[in-house]
This record gives C-alpha cells, sequence and structure tokens, in this order.
C-alpha cells in the first residue's frame, strides 16, 4: 500500500548518479494528514439524513453530491476525529469514510474510530471510497 517511487529526468547531467535521497518518499509522509480539513464543517444544514464524513482527501464534489443530490446533512471532520469521544458531540445515522493519498497504515486515528462505530449496537451504516475502503477493511481485521 502507499504510493510508488519514481523520478522522472529529463537531460540529466553526465556527471551525476541518480540516488534515492535525491527525492522525498511519499511513503514516509502521513499525507491524509497533510490534505484533511483541520475543523468540522457541515454543509447542508437543513437536511434530514445525517452523514458523518472523515475528510482523508476528499473532493468537493463529493459534497456537493451528498448534499445537492441525496439532500443530506454531511458533517465533515479530520482524519483524526474521535468518534468515541465526539467532541463536537455530532449526531450521525451514516459514516461515510473518504478517499486520499498514502498509506491506510498512516492513519491510527481514523481506524480507531471506525473500530468504534464497527461495534455500535444497533449497528450503523459505514461505506468508503478507495482509502475508505482499506481503511474499514483494516478496521475490520484484514491486514
Amino acid at each position: 500500500m502507499g504510493a510508488l517511487l519514481g523520478n522522472l529526468v529529463v537531460n540529466p547531467p553526465q556527471s551525476t548518479s541518480l540516488t534515492t535521497d535525491m527525492f522525498s518518499d511519499p511513503n514516509k509522509r502521513n499525507l491524509v494528514s497533510e490534505v484533511s480539513t483541520k475543523s468540522v464543517t457541515v454543509y447542508g444544514e437543513s437536511n434530514t439524513t445525517s452523514i458523518l464524513a472523515y475528510d482523508c482527501g476528499m473532493k468537493f464534489n463529493i459534497i456537493r453530491y451528498f448534499v445537492d443530490e441525496h439532500n443530506v446533512k454531511l458533517t465533515v471532520v479530520p482524519f483524526d476525529y474521535d468518534l468515541e469521544a465526539n467532541p463536537s458531540n455530532i449526531q450521525w445515522d451514516g459514516l461515510f469514510l473518504s478517499n486520499g493519498p498514502g498509506d491506510p497504515n498512516m492513519c491510527p486515528q481514523t481506524i480507531k474510530s471506525i473500530k468504534y462505530a464497527i461495534g455500535l449496537d444497533p449497528p450503523r451504516p459505514i461505506f468508503g471510497i478507495c482509502l475508505g475502503n482499506q481503511l474499514l477493511s483494516i478496521a475490520a481485521g484484514a491486514k
């Protein structure tokens, strides 16, 4: 999992050999923390069905689709929002895990919150896209 390393060089100088220390390994960084929102934001406040969305690099078109096409109240939280503590006291009917860059193992806080959500009784719907599905799989026990 993670990003594949590569380096494109056009007309490299003859005297310089390429080494791995010449570029950054994105797999060593938590890319999700770099692209996730830093605050809780609510979209479609007047809509009735409430979805809590973990922003792991979510595109705005996903927000628009939920709110405009499905009339959802979408509460977008940072990737490291502690769902069990729920400091913003968010009421939610379903949990959405967004797409994003990098290695899902770099998001232990998100995985912890998903595990909490999986264990709720009665259960609530949990769904994701791309990285979100990888996070859900890890939280459910996949390796």
